[in-house]
C-alpha cells in the first residue's frame, strides 16, 4: 500500500525469518560466528538464548542458508516445533534429514539415525539438527534424546552438530540437566540493539527493500530505540506503521511526531 510512495519494492519490516533482511549487530554477528565455529569445528553442541523478537530465529534461518549453500558439505535438520513426544522428536529429526517419513520403534529409528550419521561422515558430510524454540520442550525425556545424540561420536570428533536456540527461560532448565549442560561448548545470550544498531537497522531493512535513502530521521530512531528495547519485532511493527501513518501524512520523511503517535497506539 506505502510502497511506491517511499520508493520501495518490498516490504521492509515485516515479522518473518527471511534471512535476506538480516542485521548483525556485533552481538548477532558474534552468535552466528559461534555456532558456525561450532559446526565446522565439531565441537558437539551450542546454546543460543535471547529475548522474544531479538532475531533468534531469523539467524537460525541464516544459519540454514549457510550450511545449504555447500549441500555437498552438510547435511541439516531444522525443528521449529520441539514439543514432541520423544518418538515423535526422532522421526521428525529422520524427516528432516533425509524428506522421508520413518515407522518402527525408538530402536529403529536410532539404528536408522546411526546409519545415516555415519554414512554421512564417510561421504565427508557434516550433520546439524538445530532446534528453534527449544524453550518450549517439557519433557525431560526429550532432553535426554538431545542429550543421548551426542552420544554418536568418533574417537576424535562429534559425528553431528547439536544447536539449542530458544528463550531465556530455556537456560534454568538446562541448568537443571548438567549431563546435558556439560556437552555445551558455546553458551551464548543475544541481547537488543542500542541506538546506533537500531539506525543501522532501521536504514540496513529499508536498502534491502530497495530505498537507499533514509527514511526514519535520527530523533525518530532514537525514540523506537528507547520505546522498544532495542528488540526487532518490536522495531519492526513500529516502522511499518509508521510508514503506513507518514504515506497518509503526506510526509517526504518519518519523524518522532510519527513515532510517537505509532508507539502510543502498540502500547510502547
Amino acid at each position: 500500500m506505502y510502497l511506491e510512495y517511499w520508493g520501495l519494492k518490498e516490504k521492509p519490516f515485516e515479522n518473518t525469518p527471511d534471512p535476506r533482511f538480516l542485521y548483525k549487530s556485533l552481538h548477532h554477528e558474534e552468535a552466528f560466528a559461534r555456532m558456525l565455529y561450532c559446526i565446522r569445528e565439531k565441537k558437539g553442541a551450542a546454546m543460543i538464548t535471547g529475548e522474544y523478537g531479538c532475531g533468534k530465529t531469523v539467524l537460525t534461518r541464516a544459519l540454514l542458508r549457510e550450511l545449504l549453500k555447500d549441500g555437498s558439505r552438510y547435511k541439516a535438520a531444522l525443528i521449529v516445533n520441539p514439543a514432541l513426544s520423544a518418538l515423535g522428536f526422532l522421526r521428525e529429526v529422520l524427516f528432516q534429514l533425509e524428506n522421508k517419513i520413518f515407522k518402527g520403534n525408538k530402536f529403529d529409528l536410532i539404528h536408522k539415525l546411526d546409519d545415516i550419521l555415519y554414512d554421512s561422515d564417510r561421504q565427508k558430510k557434516s550433520v546439524v539438527i538445530i532446534v528453534d524454540e527449544a524453550q518450549i520442550i517439557k519433557k525431560e525425556e526429550i532432553f535426554e534424546e538431545l542429550r543421548l545424540l551426542l552420544n554418536f561420536q568418533m574417537n576424535d570428533r562429534f559425528l553431528l552438530s547439536l544447536i539449542l536456540v530458544g528463550q531465556p527461560e530455556l537456560r534454568p532448565k538446562i541448568d537443571m540437566i548438567p549431563q546435558l549442560k556439560q556437552r555445551l561448548a558455546i553458551m551464548f545470550h543475544l541481547s537488543g540493539l542500542d541506538k546506533e544498531d537500531v539506525t543501522r537497522y532501521i536504514a540496513y531493512r529499508c536498502a534491502v527493500a530497495g530505498r537507499d535513502k533514509n527514511i526514519f530521521d535520527d530523533p525518530a530512531c532514537g525514540l523506537i530505540t528507547s520505546r522498544c528495547g532495542g528488540i526487532p519485532r518490536k522495531i519492526n511493527s513500529a516502522c511499518e506503521l509508521s510508514l503506513l501513518q507518514g504515506m497518509f501524512e503526506g510526509k517526504d520523511k518519518v519523524g518522532t511526531d510519527i513515532v510517537g503517535n505509532v508507539l502510543e497506539d502498540l502500547g510502547l
